[in-house]
């Protein structure tokens, strides 16, 4: 439990600190549908649009499938696809294709506080080749009394073979239950890249709503 409390705090330490020649603010949206196909099983559809540039001009869109398996109360784990649409700086799109496997695990530090840990695999590419890349997000919740608003921080790392951990991404975010099967999420995060010829940090707000059948 040290190892984890200490891996979150020196992961947003250094997100926060790191050093990046462009800025740029982004909002992101995302929609998504949530079924429970069989015991312990659920599918989830979600969608997703991107703006870039100052929210001016599009950046991505994307359709991901997920089937999610819990294999106990603390851990779970998942496979996906997702399907991108990219627009470069002269707008025009490319097509990629992503494959990623998940391992979930998480636990409470006390009553109120718990923590998770995500372990993805990906390989996200097109025609001309993909590309390998491990994502380990760590997460931190918080169950205020008397309320339906649930805050939360993470950060999440970006390794690959060849440049190492190249993207630092961390977050705050809060969940509010709209309805009984609808939840809405607003999250403010901030993205670092590393080892590009233009590395660049994103200040960026997404709002994030998902419906269980």
């Amino acid at each position: 439990m040290r190892i984890i409390k200490n891996s979150i705090f020196l992961l947003l330490f250094c997100s926060i600190s790191a050093f990046a020649q462009e800025n740029d603010f982004q909002t992101w949206y995302a929609v998504s549908l949530n079924k429970k196909i069989i015991k312990k099983t659920n599918l989830t559809v979600k969608t997703g649009l991107r703006l870039r540039e100052n929210s001016s001009l599009y950046a991505k869109q994307f359709t991901d499938v997920k089937i999610k398996r819990k294999y106990n109360k603390r851990i779970s784990y998942a496979v996906g696809y997702r399907y991108i649409n990219r627009w470069d700086i002269a707008l025009n799109i490319s097509n990629q294709n992503r494959f990623y496997a998940d391992v979930y695990y998480k636990n409470k530090f006390s009553k109120r506080f718990s923590y998770a840990v995500r372990n993805r695999w990906q390989t996200q590419g097109d025609l001309y080749g993909y590309k390998m890349t491990l994502r380990q997000k760590f997460s931190l919740n918080y169950n205020i009394r008397k309320t339906k608003l649930s805050p939360s921080i993470a950060t999440e790392y970006f390794l690959t073979l060849e440049d190492g951990i190249n993207k630092l991404r961390s977050n705050i975010a809060f969940g509010y239950p709209l309805a009984k099967k609808l939840d809405f999420e607003l999250a403010y995060r901030i993205q670092h890249e590393f080892y590009v010829n233009n590395p660049e940090t994103l200040f960026i707000f997404e709002g994030k709503l998902a419906y269980n059948l």
